[in-house]
């Protein structure tokens, strides 16, 4: 009876081991062929069929957020949209809007989830009236061990 016990405990040990690599494996890199077949070629008129500004980059992340919206360099009106993933303790976090070193905005916000999955969040920000054309866009958590900004994102952005 107890060898029964050890063995079903360890196939059940061996599964949960295979599930937990199974949801955190990362992807193996592409290789250069398939990113040369990702690459779009230009039709006759040069176009690559994006519609999206090149200006605008690459979407943020680090280890605990995967920023959608906004994308850096995005131009923003007077309120745009900020959203993403964040893979955070307790699912919180926070945002700070910039303008240069004055902070004009800034909330706490929590994810769908917390920590070790990836939460999801979605909100709007308003842009007061009288800033710069140029706004930082900081994401970031707060250390529970001594209060220090950890994880910090900065998402430089333009104002219409």
């Amino acid at each position: 009876m107890k060898r029964l016990v050890v063995l079903i405990l360890i196939v059940l040990l061996g599964f949960g081991t295979y599930q937990w690599f199974a949801e955190n494996e990362s992807p193996p890199p592409a290789s250069e062929e398939q990113k040369d077949q990702d690459q779009k070629e230009p039709d006759e008129d040069g176009d690559t069929g994006s519609d999206e500004d090149e200006t605008v980059g690459d979407p943020v992340e680090n280890d605990a957020f995967k920023i959608e919206s906004p994308l850096p360099n995005e131009t923003v009106s007077d309120e745009f949209l900020f959203k993403g993933k964040a893979r955070v303790f307790e699912a919180a976090f926070q945002y700070e809007l910039k303008d240069g070193d004055t902070v004009i905005s800034s909330d706490f916000l929590m994810a769908s989830e917390g920590a070790p999955a990836w939460g999801t969040f979605e909100t709007m920000i308003s842009v007061p009236k009288n800033v710069k054309d140029q706004l930082i866009l900081k994401i970031f958590v707060e250390s529970a061990k001594d209060g220090s900004e950890i994880n910090i994102l900065e998402i430089p952005l333009k104002v219409e």
